[in-house]
């Protein structure tokens, strides 16, 4: 993949491509892992209409704009660090398979739990066993059929399928271009790593439903508790964004009460105390830093690219290390158990990790400038496939 080839020129604008082409393709790329990779939990808005709650025009106009905020800050991480969505991904699935497994439901019913589509008559939302265990709710939860939960999702089959095509279309792609020796933008780098990881967590959600406008009301009016756990509120969202999906004692102190909530967080995949009693979310923290590793492993690949100047170069190439070269040390420090460096890593590691994730976002639009030597060729897909030419 050594860009600095001039081999190839792009002299027949049958077989060549533009600038503006490969930006478009880059960016429509990420809009689509970015968009339709990210399942929202049910939003405040689709509890409030499905209990008929009369409301003002200016709060109904709120409440509208609600599902769209929810997905807004979902993208927005997904984003600026989508490792963490595939770790939020990978840990709902553990929790929607254990509580498939615990109350012999499907793992549609199980993800339909943990993104607060069950509500009560009274509009909170049914997320821990002792919900679930109460009187009535369990064989209310079994008596919907998978499919009217699947009625209620806006994605099916064919809609993720074709993103997951465009995905591995543009993955495709990036692997003909470096078989055929023809250089890659550094946006395309970024937009393959993209394409990458959104794949694992189009995968971790491929049963959970998408969009879903409207709960199902199941058991009775949950009684208030006199002294309701911390409630998740938007001061504290990123901290709950950060230590909810990477753990932490700090989890116990964000936690929120399903009884005085009117839906869950943005983030949530399981109480403290329900977390403590499912297997697999210890595994799913590793495979969580193992995917930021493979993240920052694909934007090595342009380790030997064309860059317009030396310092773009060694920018890219000591944030593209250390992007992939952290989450690793991570897997070895809490691997041996050592907690006291585990508090250290955290902070240091997560504020190195994170100015290195920025100048991995913007040197792929800087180095846009200058275009290597055989950038614009085209790939000669009749070499793969000879019946084509």
């Amino acid at each position: 993949m050594n860009a600095t080839s001039t081999s190839s020129n792009c002299d027949d604008i049958h077989s060549c491509r533009t600038l503006s082409s490969v930006i478009w393709s880059c960016l429509a790329t990420i809009f689509a892992c970015v968009w339709l990779c990210v399942h929202p939990n049910v939003p405040p808005r689709a509890l409030q209409h499905s209990l008929g709650l009369r409301t003002s025009f200016w709060r109904k106009a709120q409440q509208n704009a609600l599902p769209l905020w929810h997905r807004f800050k979902l993208m927005l991480i997904a984003l600026l660090a989508p490792e963490l969505i595939a770790g939020l991904a990978g840990r709902q699935l553990a929790v929607a398979r254990s509580l498939a497994k615990e109350f012999d439901v499907s793992l549609t019913h199980g993800f339909f739990i943990g993104m607060g589509g069950f509500v009560t008559p009274d509009g909170h939302p049914i997320v821990t066993r002792a919900q679930i265990s109460d009187e009535g709710v369990l064989d209310a939860i079994r008596a919907v059929p998978e499919e009217d939960i699947q009625d209620k999702s806006n994605g099916d089959v064919f809609s993720k399928g074709a993103a997951l095509l465009q995905g591995l279309w543009f993955i495709a792609q990036g692997i003909a271009r470096a078989i055929q020796h023809l250089p890659l933008a550094e946006l395309e780098i970024a937009t393959l790593a993209f394409a990458v990881i959104s794949s694992f967590i189009w995968a971790l959600w491929w049963r959970k439903p998408l969009d879903v406008g409207a709960p199902i009301i199941v058991g009775k009016p949950y009684p208030v508790a006199a002294a309701p756990l911390a409630r998740i509120t938007r001061h504290n969202f990123w901290l709950f964004t950060v230590f909810n999906v990477v753990g932490g004692q700090a989890h116990t102190r964000l936690e929120f009460d399903p009884r005085m909530a009117r839906a869950v967080p943005t983030t949530y995949y399981a109480s403290a105390v329900d977390a403590a009693h499912i297997g697999g979310l210890d595994v799913t923290f590793f495979a969580e830093l193992l995917g930021g590793a493979v993240f920052g492993a694909i934007y090595c690949l342009a380790w030997n690219s064309f860059f317009p100047s030396i310092a773009e170069m060694w920018l890219w190439r000591a944030a593209a290390a250390l992007v992939a070269a952290i989450p690793l040390l991570g897997i070895a420090i809490f691997a041996l158990g050592l907690s006291n460096m585990g508090h250290w890593f955290l902070l240091i590691g997560g504020v190195v990790y994170v100015l290195a994730r920025i100048a991995l976002i913007v040197l792929p639009l800087t180095t846009l400038r200058a275009q290597p030597p055989g950038l614009l060729v085209d790939v000669d897909w009749s070499g793969f496939f000879p019946h084509l030419a």
